[in-house]
Order: C-alpha cells, then sequence, then structure tokens
C-alpha cells in the first residue's frame, strides 16, 4: 500500500484527475430529486482522497482558478456590462451588507459558544468561505501588542477551526443555493424561467442595438490562442499591483484582475466579433475544467487537516458551522428578492458571489442550466475580495 500512496504523492497529477473524474461521476448521480452536483461531489471526493495527504502546489490551484474566472468573464461580458449600467451599484451595496451580516453572524454565535478570539475568526474564515481572510488576519495577529504564547495559539487555533469549518462552508452553501435557493424564490421552474427570459432579452438588445453578429458568429473554429495568453497575463499584472492601507495590502488579486480582463474582452469581442474568438465548447471546457480542478486541488489540500482539527477544536464547531454558513444565506436571498428587487438568477449569483462562494457559483449554474447568475455573482464577488475580508478583522477585535 505504501508504494500506492507514493506513486500518488509524486505524482499528484493523478489523485487530481481521479478525483476530477470521480466527482463528474458522482454529481450525476440522482435519489428522488437530490444530487450533488459535480462541483460539491468533486470537493467531497476531494476531501476523502485528501486523507493520503498528498502536497500539491500552489501555483496549480491559482492556474486553474484563474482560467475558470477568464472563461466564465468571457462568456458573460456582454450581459455584466449591462447589468452595471443597471444594478451594479446595487450589488456592490448587497455585497457590503451580505458581508456585514456574515460577520454578525459569527460574531453572535461565538459570544453564545463562549469562543475565544482565535476559534471565532478561524469559524468566520471557514464558514463563510473566506480563505483570503486568513492571510490578513496572521498579519495582523503579528502586529498585535500580546504575549508570544497568546499569538503563537492564535496562530495554531485559527486554521484548525477554518478547517472544521470550510468543509460545510464550500459543501453546504453549494448544495443550499443550488437545491433550496430556487425553492426560497418561487420554485426551480420559476427561476429557470427568468434565466431564459434574461438570455433573451440580452439577445434581443444586442440584435437591436448592433447589427454585427453575436459571439458566436464566426465560421473559424480556431481558438485564438494570443488573445487568451495575453488576455490572462495583463488582467494578472493588472490585479497583481496594490496599494497599502497601513500595513495592509489591497488589491483586485490575479484572480480578480482574470475575471475582469475576462468581462471586459468578452464584451469587447460581442462589439467587434473579428476579434479574439474562442469557440462555445472551449469556453464550457475551459469553465468546467478551470472550476473542477480548482475544487478537486482544494479538497485534497484541506483533507489531511479536517479530521485532526475536529479533534483539536471538537465536533461542535462543526454544527456551529453549519449554522454560521446557513443563517446569512437565508436572509440575504430574501434581501436580494424582496428588498433590492433582483431576479431570481441574479439574487443567487450575488449570495454566492457576496461569500466568494467558487463552489456555490458553479452548482447554481449546474442546476438552473444557465449562466445568467454570474451576472450577480461578477460585481458581488469582485467586492467581497475586498469587504468579506476586511469584515473578518470586525470579527477579530469584536470577539
Amino acid at each position: 500500500m505504501d508504494w500506492f500512496i507514493d506513486i500518488l504523492r509524486h505524482y499528484p497529477v493523478i489523485p487530481i484527475f481521479f478525483t476530477l473524474g470521480v466527482g463528474f461521476w458522482l454529481g450525476k448521480l440522482r435519489y428522488g430529486s437530490f444530487s450533488l452536483g459535480s462541483v460539491a461531489a468533486t470537493l467531497l471526493v476531494g476531501i476523502i482522497v485528501g486523507q493520503l495527504d498528498i502536497p500539491i502546489p500552489a501555483l496549480v490551484k491559482s492556474l486553474f482558478f484563474i482560467l475558470f474566472l477568464f472563461s466564465i468573464g468571457y462568456s458573460v461580458g456582454p450581459q455584466f456590462f449591462h447589468s452595471l449600467r443597471g444594478h451594479g451599484w446595487k450589488q456592490m451595496g448587497f455585497a457590503v451588507i451580505e458581508a456585514l451580516i456574515c460577520a454578525g453572524t459569527v460574531v453572535a454565535a461565538a459570544k453564545v459558544m463562549n469562543y475565544s478570539t482565535g476559534e471565532g475568526v478561524g469559524l468566520f474564515a471557514g464558514s463563510q468561505t473566506c480563505s483570503a481572510a486568513l492571510g490578513v488576519i496572521s498579519d495582523t495577529v503579528r502586529g498585535l501588542s500580546v504575549p508570544e504564547p497568546e499569538k503563537e495559539y492564535l496562530e495554531q487555533v485559527i486554521p484548525a477551526c477554518y478547517a472544521v469549518t470550510y468543509v460545510f462552508g464550500a459543501i453546504g452553501s453549494a448544495w443550499f443555493l443550488s437545491m433550496m435557493g430556487p425553492k426560497m424564490l418561487g420554485g426551480l421552474k420559476k427561476v429557470q424561467a427568468e434565466a431564459v427570459a434574461l438570455e433573451h432579452a440580452a439577445a434581443s438588445e444586442h440584435a437591436a442595438g448592433d447589427k454585427q453578429p453575436s459571439v458566436g458568429a464566426n465560421h473559424v473554429e480556431t481558438t485564438d490562442m494570443v488573445f487568451i495568453g495575453l488576455g490572462i497575463a495583463v488582467g494578472c499584472f493588472i490585479g497583481a499591483m496594490s496599494i497599502r492601507l497601513k500595513s495592509i495590502p489591497i488589491s483586485l488579486s490575479t484572480t480578480g484582475g482574470a475575471l475582469l480582463m475576462g468581462l471586459f474582452l468578452g464584451w469587447y469581442r460581442n462589439r467587434k466579433p473579428k476579434f479574439g474568438y474562442i469557440p462555445s465548447s472551449v469556453v464550457w471546457f475551459l469553465d468546467n475544467l478551470g472550476l473542477n480542478v480548482f475544487i478537486a486541488v482544494i479538497g485534497i489540500t484541506a483533507g489531511p487537516a479536517f479530521i485532526p482539527a475536529v479533534k483539536s477544536v471538537g465536533v461542535s464547531l462543526v454544527l456551529v458551522g453549519a449554522i454560521a454558513t446557513m443563517i446569512p444565506m437565508i436572509i440575504c436571498i430574501f434581501l436580494g428578492s424582496k428588498v433590492f428587487k433582483f431576479s431570481g438568477p441574479e439574487t443567487l449569483g450575488c449570495v454566492a458571489g457576496a461569500r466568494c462562494g467558487v463552489a456555490a457559483i458553479g452548482a447554481i449554474q449546474d442546476s438552473i442550466g444557465s449562466t445568467v447568475p454570474m451576472i450577480g455573482y461578477t460585481v458581488t464577488y469582485a467586492t467581497a475580495n475586498f469587504i468579506l475580508v476586511f469584515s473578518s478583522l470586525i470579527v477579530l477585535f469584536v470577539v
């Protein structure tokens, strides 16, 4: 058995694609009306495979996530800029409100359960799937004027609590927003019908305002690799540039830059059909491969820490984490549809984006069979990269 595990550890490409294949197969299985979907299933399989303690370079995760964001940005670019003229500022406001609700929920849970500061912060980062918060929090903890043993305790307990609560934070939010979210919004068929209507409206508006062919109208089935390569490179370069607020660096990040460049180039390609052609089948492949390999790596790398973390901080934290994940989503689905008056698909996308829910947006798209929720996801995701991270500091100093 040792030789088998050694092979997997030396060649991580094997467990990655094994997780991908089994995840897609498991995601297709249905029990009545229930199914995990490919994204949640891939994450679950990854966590199981991860018990073998397989090291995977961080670059792999980043590379495939960037491919996913660029391709999905390219496919929804025209709709995104249309929505930005209408609901863009509302979506930013929604993301701020959801971040505050997420922080408030975790603070309340930590107070009720009498958690320490470290446990509360780890609960926030994991239950709200805000992995980026760990870096900011670590920098902040190192700068605190507290005894060194207390700093060491915080640096140990925060990742442990994060690992315990992240699993349901990712899988639970993906399942809830894709399966229960549509039911809260009037049913899956209603949300699907809204998505179709929005797609037709966007297509009709473009046809009326621009006589040029649409994005897919191209007789040459060759992907413009110059367009993809330079587009991603420029987007990542822009995202990598940062400014500093006191000691905290602020930037779009390379992933945010790739997403925004994909949105811009998708929109520009729609206006100039002879420029930057990517066949729809290639967009689908990059979207699904990028997202699910990213999810597989997340699961495999998080797997080894899960069981030790449960033993360290207690099983009750799993339940508390699940509650802290669910409550903000329930509240925000209501706010999105009733207060902000977003459509069903847009509401689901906004809720997922405002919590940086990568697995969730993939599951939502699978559930309703449309990329329309990305219209709500892109603005809120970009906003959440700043706001949700800084909300973690509220937890750090309040709990």
